[in-house]
């Protein structure tokens, strides 16, 4: 019981598991060693949104700081603003791919959510190429805007003066994980279409 709740004490942002999440907490269907891979990258993905979580209470002390210096004291701070600017960016793209098999992305289910399985697969996997496509593009060209600030040292023209080169790796990575995300959701969707298949040859035998 005491280490159970020292796990938990040290674990405030445990996330909840719900829609494909479901999937990878040790009921992935994908066969092989893929499977396997899906499931590692969904728990990274978990501990970025996680270390994301904790970037908030982060943020939600400077601006109180920021707030309280400027109409208390009058005394605003030449930093809050430009930082939290920052990792406002870094909770976006960690939480991000997480967040789309949690359900956590905007999505319009007004036709959707009474689509036959087959269907439903069908249109998932249209959508989930489409965005696949898309996040690969940006992956590329945000490792360009990256390395171009990196190169050539690129520094905030605000205050602070800060090389501009982590805060556009935060693109990088979260664009690649969200595209892993979008991936394993094409191979789900291509599992359970090729499954309802074979059942339905199976039934009528």
């Amino acid at each position: 019981m005491e280490r159970q709740e020292k796990h938990h004490l040290a674990s405030p942002f445990t996330l909840p598991q719900f829609g494909e999440n479901v999937m990878n907490n040790g009921t992935n269907n994908t066969p092989g060693g893929f499977g396997k891979f899906m499931d590692v990258i969904s728990r990274f993905d978990e501990r970025l949104a996680e270390f994301a979580g904790w970037i908030v209470i982060v943020m939600m002390v400077t601006i109180s700081y920021d707030v309280a210096m400027r109409y208390i004291f009058g005394m605003p701070t030449t930093w809050s603003f430009e930082i939290n600017r920052y990792m406002l960016i870094l909770v976006v793209f960690f939480s991000g791919a997480w967040a789309l098999p949690a359900g956590g992305h905007v999505a319009v289910d007004i036709f959707t959510e009474h689509m036959e399985r087959r269907r439903g697969a069908i249109l998932e996997i249209i959508t989930s190429i489409m965005a696949l496509l898309y996040m690969i593009s940006f992956f590329f060209e945000s490792t360009v805007f990256a390395w171009d600030a990196w190169e050539g040292g690129v520094r905030s023209t605000e205050y602070l003066a800060w090389p501009l080169w982590p805060m556009r790796t935060f693109l990088v990575i979260g664009s690649f994980f969200l595209a892993m995300e979008f991936l394993f959701r094409l191979v789900r969707n291509i599992a359970i279409l090729t499954g309802t298949a074979q059942t339905e040859s199976q039934g009528g035998r």
